[in-house]
């Protein structure tokens, strides 16, 4: 069992030399084979070694017994020792989630304070552990990323002892003399775990003595499969990605389209990922691909907060906001003002005929205007004046391809009721100057 230990920890390149390593000690043969196989190997690598003992306040005297057997043992091996006690019962009420569950997070949460941001984490789960997550991760439902199961690092938490199984573990904690202690609790079926590890397990072993190695072995060639696939994603999803602003992952719909499906949910998942650090469901991902397949202009929002959008030839990935308030500044003239929802900064004057224009400037017949100047964002029943009639501001931003979430703040430069100029868009034809205009109205919009 050493020398397989040793091997996962240099073939997965766990820990570099003078490493600060925080090991999760429970006070079980796992535990204590794993903290004592560390410490044989601390003088050659110049490890930093601590163990970390949690009490989840969950079994009385034999919870105190453990934390002292923990102590007792590091204090053998030299090693430092941070008991750290929860109420995990009361945790899991405040957090509406299960005791296990509940005390898991607890558990990584400690040992990522010990170690600080410079550190790593040792756990010492084995190769039952393993085919029990795989098991527990198929009950459940889950796609290949699932069937890989535990991997031997991630994020700096390292498990050297993943390829052994329990009996070499406790054949190596008796050659070495070393006692353990048994949670008299992995004897109860309360927990899902137990029930795969005292019922499940057992019985699989029956088909075939070697179950679980082999479900151990097929999670570690899912997993070399997994990281090929990750690779390619990662190239698709760079290939079909268009240009966004800063907050917003832009897809084009008809490469997205084009791809294997397999290939497909996998670029929509990196998508979610660029907002989302937790992983989705499969229903989520195919939410995603059955909104690709509608109208422009469709769209979901996901409890987590990301808001998928059709923007024409685009699925547009975004946090959800609250819809922007409508907002509205009288304009007096000869005076600049900013308008904070835009960004712009906005000027109105009257003037004779000549002045220059440019694309950020218009010029309007003032005499035909009735009303205060406004800058204003659209409202119900906007219309704007054409060549022979009107057009709904809401049709204009349609037919000229404006996103959904960017109409609610396009500036509107409106006297009273009726709109001069939809910026960017188009102009009035009723307020244009002609033959007769004797006094003119030069409206300038300026980035601040």
């Amino acid at each position: 069992m050493w020398q397989k230990a040793r091997n996962t920890i240099a073939q997965f390149h766990m820990f570099p030399c003078h490493a600060k390593i925080v090991v999760g000690l429970s006070g079980g043969a796992d535990s204590v084979a794993l903290l004592h196989v560390l410490c044989s190997l601390k003088e050659e690598f110049g490890w930093e070694i601590t163990a970390v003992h949690i009490h989840h306040g969950l079994r009385g005297e034999d919870a105190d017994g453990d934390a002292a057997f923990a102590k007792a043992f590091c204090t053998k091996l030299g090693v430092p020792c941070h008991v750290r006690k929860y109420d995990v019962k009361a945790e899991a009420s405040a957090r509406k989630l299960g005791e296990e569950e509940t005390g898991r997070l607890l558990r990584y949460t400690a040992f990522r304070e010990v170690a600080g941001e410079e550190g790593y984490i040792a756990v010492a789960h084995h190769r039952k552990d393993q085919a029990e997550t795989v098991l527990m991760r198929l009950c459940r439902g889950t796609g290949l990323r699932g069937l890989t199961g535990m991997s031997p690092v991630r994020e700096k938490i390292c498990r050297p002892l993943l390829f052994c199984s329990r009996e070499e573990i406790e054949q190596y904690c008796r050659e070495n003399d070393l006692m353990w202690r048994e949670d008299a609790t992995n004897q109860e079926e309360t927990y899902t775990r137990n029930k795969l590890r005292l019922r499940v397990l057992p019985l699989l072993s029956e088909i075939n003595s070697k179950a679980e190695e082999h479900i151990s072995e097929t999670a570690e060639l899912l997993s070399v499969e997994e990281d090929f696939l990750e690779g390619q994603a990662a190239a698709c999803y760079e290939k079909v990605k268009a240009d966004a602003p800063k907050g917003e992952v832009r897809l084009r719909r008809k490469e997205l389209q084009a791809l294997h499906p397999a290939m497909r949910r996998r670029v929509l998942r990196k998508a979610m990922e660029a907002f989302l650090s937790a992983d989705f469901s499969q229903a989520q991902i195919e939410a995603l691909e059955d909104l690709l397949q509608k109208e422009t202009g469709k769209s979901r929002d996901f409890l987590e907060g990301v808001h998928a959008e059709n923007r024409y030839d685009v699925l547009v990935l975004t946090m959800k906001k609250e819809r922007a308030e409508g907002y509205r500044y009288l304009l007096p003239l000869g005076e600049s003002v900013f308008i904070s929802e835009t960004g712009l900064r906005i000027t109105a004057w009257t003037g004779e005929k000549g002045e220059l224009l440019s694309e950020d400037m218009k010029c309007f017949d003032f005499d035909k205007i009735h009303g205060e100047l406004f800058c204003r964002s659209r409202k119900t029943g906007d219309v704007i004046s054409i060549k022979n009639g009107r057009k709904k501001v809401k049709d204009l931003f349609i037919d000229e391809k404006i996103p959904r979430n960017e109409r609610e703040t396009l500036p509107l430069i409106a006297a009273g009721e009726e709109i001069l100029w939809a910026v960017g868009l188009r102009v009035s034809e009723k307020f244009q100057p002609d033959a007769y205009t004797k006094k003119y109205l030069y409206v300038k919009i300026e980035k601040a």
